[in-house]
């Protein structure tokens, strides 16, 4: 019953929306972080993007509700794109709903590698990039056409305009669990236990007795719209008890995710994937 109210009120946003599409005020722009390319190498592309206040598109996995942005290349033959680098989401709002996305600017980053046999001038980058974009209302954008064109020289040279974004965002990318001793997961009924080890075995000063660590799911095991109970030891283990989602995937062997921890005023996020009963 709860999954058909979601999907009436997704509907509904889509019919609601698609009529305003003109007035989304949503900026989209495909970025370099180079002014010339070079054969043989990669450099880094972004789309960015910039919302409106109080509106917002979704990460790689949205939750409960919503679609991921995507981007379909159609590239010079030979020239390679790897996978998309989405920096740490964040808890966005869909009507009532919790999901997983991005406010104010993005930058989704992707890898374009150039074979050393590329013998052209001028590389043309080509895609089509869907999204939705979401507030009150939502409005869904499908297969825009978007391009890009850098000379390509002997080396790779820098875009002094364009490299310090790509840098912000570049930190913003969730990082690998280095500062925990063990991370494990086990399923118990229709919840998951998270638990976390640190290192150091302290508990980070500024917690309380329920911090507010977040996960969020990158395969929609967790649903993103349910509470999620934190509790830490003294000695700085963190227990998360995460709601499964009825709608995720069925017999999955591992959790992967990412946790959003604070550390004082700030946040961190870290990149995990534990198996399942480890």
């Amino acid at each position: 019953m709860r999954v058909m109210r979601l999907f009436t009120a997704f509907l509904g946003c889509l019919l609601v929306l698609s009529a305003r599409a003109e007035v989304d005020a949503l900026k989209a722009e495909l970025i370099s972080e180079v002014s010339a390319a070079a054969p043989g190498k990669t450099f880094l592309v972004g789309l960015h993007l910039q919302h409106p206040p109080g509106t917002h598109t979704y990460w790689k996995h949205p939750g409960i509700v919503g679609l991921a942005t995507r981007i379909e290349w159609s590239l010079p033959e030979g020239v390679k794109a790897g996978g998309l680098q989405w920096p740490a989401p964040q808890k966005v709002m869909m009507a009532s709903y919790e999901a997983q996305g991005y406010e104010g600017e993005t930058l989704l980053m992707c890898p374009i590698t150039l074979p050393a046999t590329f013998r052209e001038k001028t590389l043309v980058l080509k895609a089509k990039v869907s999204w939705m974009h979401c507030g009150k209302t939502c409005h869904p954008a499908t297969d825009l056409p978007f391009s890009i064109s850098l000379p390509v020289g002997d080396a790779v040279n820098g875009n002094p305009s364009n490299q310090p974004l790509f840098e912000k965002f570049r930190a913003k990318l969730p990082a690998p669990p280095t500062d925990w001793r063990r991370i494990s997961v086990e399923r118990k009924g229709d919840q998951i236990l998270l638990t976390l080890e640190p290192m150091l075995r302290q508990r980070d000063p500024s917690w309380n007795d329920h911090p507010p660590l977040r996960f969020f799911t990158a395969d929609g095991q967790v649903d993103s719209d349910q509470e999620q109970n934190v509790q830490v030891s003294p000695d700085g283990v963190v227990v998360m008890t995460l709601p499964t989602s009825t709608t995720g995937p069925k017999n999955p062997t591992s959790l992967p995710g990412v946790v959003e921890i604070p550390t004082g005023k700030a946040l961190r996020y870290i990149e995990i994937n534990p198996k399942h009963g480890s």
